[in-house]
């Protein structure tokens, strides 16, 4: 490999990354929205809450899973 072809490279190699990086924290607060609506469905099921109910509920108790 010539030291063109290796620093083309190498400078294309960030943006590569920061893009990984970015997928993979789309992918974490796509979990996080999942579970946090599978968690207001829980509260309505079990306790017979409104989704308004059961949503300030989790941000109630839970303020650090409010994701927006």
């Amino acid at each position: 490999m010539k030291n063109d072809e290796i620093e083309s490279k190498w400078k294309k190699l960030p943006d590569k990354v920061r893009r990984w990086w970015k997928k993979r924290g789309e992918d974490q607060r796509t979990i996080a929205n999942e579970k946090r609506e599978k968690s207001i469905g829980i509260l309505q099921k079990r306790y017979g809450y409104t989704k308004e109910k059961a949503t300030a509920e989790l941000d109630e108790y839970y303020p650090k899973a409010k994701l927006c």
